[in-house]
């Protein structure tokens, strides 16, 4: 029997990831779910159907003849979950709960290594007031909450004293996570701190690890962002909008995430982003890992083309 797709497209699953326990979607990333989903139909193959999360109980329409419905989800959240079985779907093998929060957590990626001067991920207001007193190439550092997307849970400060009116933001992120968030050994609070440059080109990378551990990754992607880092589109990277030494490092830094992953116990689709900025002195540099998302992403789709493991 052939086999096509019933999608869940939560795109507020960091959020989830965040804070799971009665987690509630916000009204303002409801009302953008329809353009988002418009942006990403090239996950989709024909006969696949995509359920709106914002029904209570969401119904596929009867298959054809011959055809199977899986469950797929945008990131397998517990509601991403939910809303499959309410719709009749079964859903496809993910990981568990506690290994979706682990390897989408930033300190996961940090854990990896830094990989702009300075940066580091700090756990106590201690460690951040030290940190951000430090000098960078531009004067300013940016603080990342342990899960975000398309540039929320950000604060851009400048070097010196926390500021008076992000000090309360930052005591809340690194505010440990409850037992009852993500159960024993879920991760707590905490802040990436790196610094901020300007960046001269953002790209990605896209792959598949399998429950084996073996990582595919489809082609590299050249990514247009807005100026808090929401993304706006993407193609694959032609020729020579890439270095050598970028690409190579690029594949070098999404097979290590990849393994990583594998490693943690996570199966599944993942993307990492990177980005090239200019230092003080006015010359070019290249980040080949800045995020790493254990999860299905805006360019996916795009970067993956025809090879979709996903789907086996």
């Amino acid at each position: 029997m052939d086999r096509a797709s019933a999608w869940i497209l939560n795109f507020d699953a960091d959020e989830e990831l965040a804070r799971p326990a009665g987690y509630t979607p916000r009204r303002a990333v409801a009302d953008r779910a329809p353009e988002l989903a418009g942006r990403v139909l090239a996950l989709l193959r024909p006969g696949d159907v995509v359920l709106s999360p914002e029904l209570p109980s969401p119904l596929v329409p009867p298959a054809p003849p011959g055809i199977a419905f899986v469950g797929r989800a945008w990131c397998p959240t517990p509601r991403a979950r939910r809303l499959l079985g309410r719709a009749g779907v079964t859903p496809a093998e993910a990981p568990p709960l506690d290994v979706l929060r682990r390897v989408n957590h930033r300190k996961f990626c940090a854990d990896l290594g830094q990989t702009l001067p300075g940066a580091c991920y700090v756990t106590t207001l201690a460690e951040l007031d030290a940190a951000v007193a430090e000098p960078t190439p531009s004067g300013h550092w940016l603080l990342k909450r342990p899960f975000g997307f398309a540039g929320r849970g950000r604060r851009r400060v400048a070097r010196g004293a926390l500021p008076p009116d992000v000090r309360p933001w930052a005591v809340a992120s690194l505010a440990p996570a409850p037992a009852s968030a993500g159960g024993p050994g879920g991760p707590g609070g905490g802040l990436q701190v790196e610094p901020w440059v300007e960046r001269r080109g953002d790209f990605s990378l896209h792959g598949h690890v399998a429950r084996g551990g073996v990582v595919r990754l489809g082609a590299p992607c050249v990514q247009r962002c807005d100026a808090h880092g929401a993304y706006l589109g993407a193609d694959r990277a032609g020729e020579g909008e890439l270095e050598g030494e970028e690409r190579r490092r690029l594949v070098e830094a999404a097979l290590a995430a990849g393994h990583a992953l594998a490693g943690a116990g996570y199966f599944g689709p993942f993307g990492i982003d990177a980005f090239r900025w200019e230092d003080e002195r006015g010359g070019l540099r290249w980040n080949p890992r800045c995020e790493i998302n254990a999860r299905y992403t805006m360019a996916w789709a795009i970067g993956m083309g025809d090879v979709r493991p996903d789907l086996e």
